[in-house]
């Protein structure tokens, strides 16, 4: 991309036109999350249905740095970069850069390779410690040689209160109360016959209130 400055010539002054004050005035952030909870989603196995304004990672064991920890490329802004690549001139026009339906939309040496200079790990965590990144970040867990245990993690986003996750909430809770899985998740349903298995008596409050039980 290139951007470019104009220029006045010297004592000369130049009233900036109605489009020119207009191009300058604010207009809502493209990232604006205010404008994401109404937004149509494609259907398929890697969405989240559920609206997340920052996405969460908490280790349950102690993991160092090499051991297939989180990798951001620390760049909200960055993800505009693979959603308009397929656009350049060097790209044939059926080709994707790797983006195919119900796969992770990928960041390849291929076709980013500036984005991947960027990408940067997480130091050492213990169990316990937790790591937050804006949703629109680009983010993997890297491969690793010689992996050293297990590496235990959970995924907690945060996710606000909001007509979408008014709907998600109790899709939710639909399943949680016969042991099936979300919707969100493939079609396992480990928990539907399973003796013992963690019920909405057992819940908290905040479990409670963010299933809509009350």
């Amino acid at each position: 991309m290139r951007t470019g400055a104009g220029s006045t010539p010297t004592g000369t002054r130049s009233t900036p036109t109605a489009s020119a004050a207009a191009r300058r005035a604010p207009t809502p952030a493209a990232w604006d999350a205010a404008h994401r909870t109404a937004g149509p989603q494609y259907p398929g196995s890697t969405m989240c249905s559920a609206f997340r304004t920052v996405q969460g990672w908490t280790a349950l064991s102690d993991m160092d740095h090499d051991q297939r920890v989180l990798h951001t490329v620390p760049i909200p802004e960055a993800m505009a970069c693979p959603m308009l690549r397929p656009l350049l001139p060097d790209v044939a026009d059926d080709d994707m850069c790797g983006v195919t339906v119900n796969q992770v939309f990928p960041v390849s040496e291929k076709w980013h390779p500036l984005l991947l200079e960027a990408l940067s790990g997480i130091p050492d965590v213990r169990a316990g410690d937790s790591v937050w990144w804006h949703c629109d970040m680009i983010h993997s867990v890297a491969p690793v040689a010689g992996q050293q245990g297990w590496g235990n993690v959970m995924y907690i986003p945060a996710a606000p209160w909001c007509p979408r996750n008014e709907r998600y909430a109790a899709s939710v809770r639909e399943a949680f109360l016969t042991g099936s899985s979300p919707s969100d998740f493939p079609e396992e349903h480990y928990e539907r016959s399973r003796s013992g298995r963690f019920t909405a008596g057992r819940l908290g409050t905040t479990g409670r209130r963010g299933l809509g039980l009350g």
